[in-house]
């Protein structure tokens, strides 16, 4: 009579050496795998909204949506209640306000509205907050109106930016710190007053209503940036903000020296600093 063999003490530490030594390879993998769909989702939504922006403007003239509107006639600011940003204008074009988010970001609770101006800092997706900008306004008392910039003043629209991740969080209507709807390369790391927030620039003005907007590198240590042309890429974080070994000697203002970052996106529609 033949007796069936077990396996010994010594077999079964092996196998379950060798289980974890593959699960210690493969879950990194999957949880790359992960992060690459979710980026990639993030950038799906970016060239739709992307496409909304440009609809708007085709529908427009050619002009761009204005980042917020804020201001009411003869400059007067306008109530909480009546302000907007570039998310509430563009909405229209927009089938689907999930569109607006990216998988890994946070999310709002309820009662989440695009045209309410206390939710502007949930928005994990960034409008250059230099696009209709307060410096925009025009006639002598700069109070007539805001002149919003035509598409045909981009000159590189392939490095141009229109959209970025951002860091996005509770605005400061509800008690936070965070203005997740507009962008801007030279703060980035997370919302205002946390530890991860970071300038390059030191100085450089700050907005009451988009504070200084951060960027973030929400994706395996880099960020969706979308641009004028629509196309979508991946970059890097250290390569997108303000490089100071790429900074003219002398003859540029303080505010454009954005434009100098080694993957060359441009931020800034005039720039005399760059050709």
């Amino acid at each position: 009579m033949r007796y069936g063999r077990g396996f010994t003490l010594i077999e079964l530490l092996v196998v379950i050496a060798i289980i974890a030594i593959l699960a210690a390879i493969l879950f990194p993998v999957f949880a790359q795998a992960r992060e690459s769909a979710r980026q990639s989702t993030c950038a799906s939504n970016m060239n739709q909204l992307a496409k909304a922006i440009l609809m708007y403007a085709s529908d427009h003239e050619q002009t761009l949506p204005m980042n917020r509107v804020v201001m009411g006639p003869r400059g007067t600011p306008l109530p909480d209640a009546l302000r907007r940003t570039w998310a509430s204008l563009v909405n229209p074009y927009v089938k689907n306000k999930d569109v607006f988010f990216c998988p890994n970001a946070q999310r709002p609770g309820t009662g989440f509205n695009l045209d309410e101006w206390a939710w502007r800092g949930w928005l994990p997706i960034g409008y250059n907050v230099h696009i209709a900008g307060w410096y925009y306004l025009i006639g002598d008392d700069y109070s007539q109106t805001i002149m919003v910039p035509n598409l045909s003043m981009i000159r590189q629209a392939a490095q141009f930016v229109l959209l970025a991740d951002t860091a996005n969080g509770a605005s400061p209507q509800q008690g936070g710190n965070c203005f997740g709807f507009a962008a801007d390369n030279n703060a980035y790391g997370g919302c205002e007053g946390t530890p991860g927030f970071r300038q390059v620039i030191q100085g450089l003005q700050r907005s009451p209503t988009a504070g200084y907007s951060p960027i973030l590198a929400r994706h395996r240590g880099g960020l969706n940036l979308t641009f004028a042309d629509s196309h979508t890429k991946w970059f890097r974080l250290e390569a997108v903000i303000p490089n100071p070994s790429l900074f003219p000697p002398s003859g540029c203002d303080r505010e454009e020296l954005r434009d100098f970052n080694t993957a060359k996106t441009r931020w800034l529609i005039w720039n005399k600093c760059l050709p």
